[in-house]
C-alpha cells in the first residue's frame, strides 16, 4: 500500500489537504496588504479568475490599490456599475494612460471583452462587473488569462445559492467600522476557509470611524447643586 501511495505522489496524482502554498512562490504576486497575503498564503494568483463577492462601494476597489499600483501594464475595467473617480485613480499615483474602461449593453458583450482582454497579452490585470455566471463561461476565461498571463477580478453580489464555478479564487467582502473584512470561500490547490478585517483608518481616515476610547472618568455632581 506504501508503494502505491508513493507511486501516486511522484505523479502528482494525490493533493495534500495541508499544502496552502505552492512550492513556486512565483505563481504568486503580494496584494501589498501582509495581512490578506497571509490569508491567500501568498497574494493573488499571476492568472486566473478571482470571485469578490461584494455590495457597491464598500471600499473593494481601494482593496487592490495597493495591487493595482504595482501594475505596468494596461488595466482594463469592464461594465463598472458607476462612472469611475478619476481622483481616486490619480491619488494612487497610477497613470491614467494605462486605465481603460469598457462600458458594454449585454452579458454577451461585456463576457467576449473580458476574453479578448485577457488573452491579448498586453494586459495585466481585467476588472470585471457582473453578476451572474456559467460554468462554461468561466473556462473560458480561466483558459484566456493563462494564455495571456492576465488576472481576472470579478465582482459579483451576493450569491444566495453558489454554483461550484472553477474558480482560482473567491473571496466575500463586507464592510466594517475601521474597514473592510475578507472571507476566503474558495482557493484552488489550498484551504478555501478563512477572513482577515483589513483597516483602512491609516491609509483612509477620512472614510472609517475613529476608534472611541472609552471614558470611565467620574465627574462629581457639585455639592451646592445635590438636592
Amino acid at each position: 500500500m506504501q508503494n502505491i501511495i508513493q507511486t501516486l505522489k511522484n505523479q502528482q496524482l494525490i493533493w495534500h489537504a495541508n499544502s496552502t502554498r505552492c512550492a513556486n512562490e512565483s505563481r504568486y504576486q503580494t496584494s501589498g496588504i501582509d495581512e490578506l497575503d497571509k490569508l491567500l498564503g501568498g497574494g493573488f494568483p499571476q492568472h486566473g479568475v478571482v470571485e469578490m463577492e461584494s455590495a457597491l462601494g464598500i471600499g473593494e476597489l481601494r482593496l487592490l490599490a495597493n495591487y493595482l499600483k504595482q501594475q505596468q501594464d494596461l488595466i482594463v475595467l469592464i461594465h463598472p456599475p458607476a462612472v469611475l473617480n478619476a481622483a481616486f485613480w490619480r491619488n494612487m499615483d497610477f497613470p491614467l494612460a494605462n486605465c481603460l474602461v469598457i462600458h458594454s449593453v449585454s452579458t454577451k458583450e461585456a463576457l467576449w471583452a473580458a476574453e479578448q482582454c485577457l488573452k491579448s497579452g498586453v494586459c495585466r490585470t481585467v476588472l470585471l462587473w457582473q453578476e451572474e455566471m456559467e460554468i462554461h463561461q468561466v473556462k473560458r476565461l480561466q483558459v484566456a488569462s493563462e494564455q495571456g498571463g492576465c488576472v481576472l477580478f470579478m465582482f459579483r453580489p451576493y450569491q444566495s445559492h453558489r454554483l461550484s464555478l472553477p474558480l482560482s479564487l473567491s473571496l466575500r467582502l463586507s464592510p466594517t467600522e475601521h474597514g473592510i473584512h475578507v472571507e476566503l470561500l474558495k482557493r484552488r490547490g489550498g484551504w478555501g476557509e478563512g477572513a482577515v478585517d483589513i483597516d483602512y483608518h491609516s491609509q483612509y481616515p477620512h472614510l472609517t470611524l475613529a476608534s472611541q476610547i472609552p471614558n470611565h472618568t467620574v465627574i462629581p455632581f457639585p455639592v451646592a447643586m445635590q438636592g
